[in-house]
């Protein structure tokens, strides 16, 4: 049977909401209204996290396993289509041996084609002091090969209820020895150091943390956004854009093909045309979420490249309905211009 090429082509438009509040004033089900004040709930300030994040890929002590790829990552120069699994301690100083902080759990995977562009999806669970028990929630993009790089911390647990900020990487030592085991892409001891920024409501400096001025960060009030483009998903052929890395046993015979996991490095284009002006990428993860209907789990990075935004990053983690007409997805964070971003995107299927 002759292989057709698809493309699907979707309108995203993407608002930032100034606000969280709802025009809800009754209970509803099983939902409630409450008050801020009673959940002990204040005003935010910006506090500062330091530490250093170990990722050893290879070794009996590894921490960092490979547990996914797509047909064609060997063959990639970036490893596209990679996806690792992480347990990466993290300490107060450089070396492994030093005061350890808490641990670095979740997923990271090769998202670009072009460069070693990596989807970090991560929970920092720290372990020290007051911070015992409490989580950041890190979703975003990694280019390895830069000197620093910035991700959004999109949540968090216990302290850090109700997080947003985000967090600068950058490569303290790198250690290249291999083995027969270790992933060709990647070194097999690395440290980052790692600066966390939130708006948080603790008081007073911590071991690791302290606290900061908003207006030193050029911090200023929210504004609403409106951007608008075209996004190319493109799942065979000799370009395509979105790769197969992983299913179930039972996708094959699914209905929805429940349990594909797809890794993708999509073009976002002016207009609807692939030939028309690239504004970016969307790098990430698509996975069939649903067994009764075509609703994926979107766990994705706009990565710009045109103009003012170039360099910077929106994050998306949200439900997409395919066959609906327009589907809505929270966005979650974002770096450079869209810092402490939140709000929605919208997508319509063009054709």
């Amino acid at each position: 049977m002759a292989k057709t090429l698809l493309t699907v082509l979707l309108i995203l438009f993407t608002i930032f909401s100034i606000s969280t509040l709802t025009t809800a004033k009754k209970n509803h089900g099983f939902s409630r209204i409450l008050s801020p004040a009673k959940l002990g709930l204040k005003r935010e300030k910006l506090s500062h996290l330091h530490f250093y994040f170990h990722d050893i890929v290879s070794g009996k002590n590894a921490t960092a396993v490979r547990v996914a790829e797509a047909p064609m990552t060997k063959t990639s120069f970036t490893g596209f289509g990679a996806v690792v699994m992480i347990d990466d301690p993290l300490t107060v100083k450089p070396q492994l041996s030093s005061k350890p902080v808490g641990r670095a759990q979740g997923i990271y995977a090769s998202a670009s084609q072009t460069d070693l562009g990596l989807l970090m999806v991560l929970n920092f669970a720290f372990t020290e002091g007051k911070y015992n028990g409490s989580t950041l929630s890190v979703l975003g993009r990694n280019t390895v090969f830069s000197d620093v790089r910035e991700m959004p911390i999109v949540g968090g647990s216990g302290l850090f209820r109700f997080a947003r900020g985000y967090a600068h990487a950058h490569t303290h030592t790198i250690d290249f020895k291999t083995d027969q085991d270790q992933d060709p892409h990647l070194p097999s001891h690395s440290v980052h150091r790692f600066l966390y920024l939130n708006p948080h409501h603790r008081q007073k400096n911590h071991g690791f943390s302290r606290s900061l001025s908003p207006a030193k960060l050029g911090l200023k009030r929210e504004k609403l956004s409106h951007l608008h483009f075209y996004f190319h998903d493109i799942v065979c052929g000799k370009n395509a854009t979105a790769v197969r890395v992983a299913e179930a046993r039972m996708t094959k015979t699914s209905l929805t093909g429940f349990g594909a996991v797809v890794m993708i490095d999509d073009p976002l284009t002016v207009k609807p045309q692939l030939s028309s002006k690239p504004v970016g990428s969307a790098q990430g993860i698509y996975a069939s979420a649903s067994q009764t209907d075509v609703g994926l789990l979107m766990a994705l990075n706009f990565a710009f490249t045109e103009g003012k935004y170039n360099g910077s990053t929106l994050s998306v983690l949200g439900r997409n309905t395919v066959l609906s007409d327009v589907r809505e997805m929270p966005i979650v964070g974002g770096s450079g211009l869209f810092r402490f971003a939140r709000g929605y995107a919208h997508a319509h299927t063009h054709r």
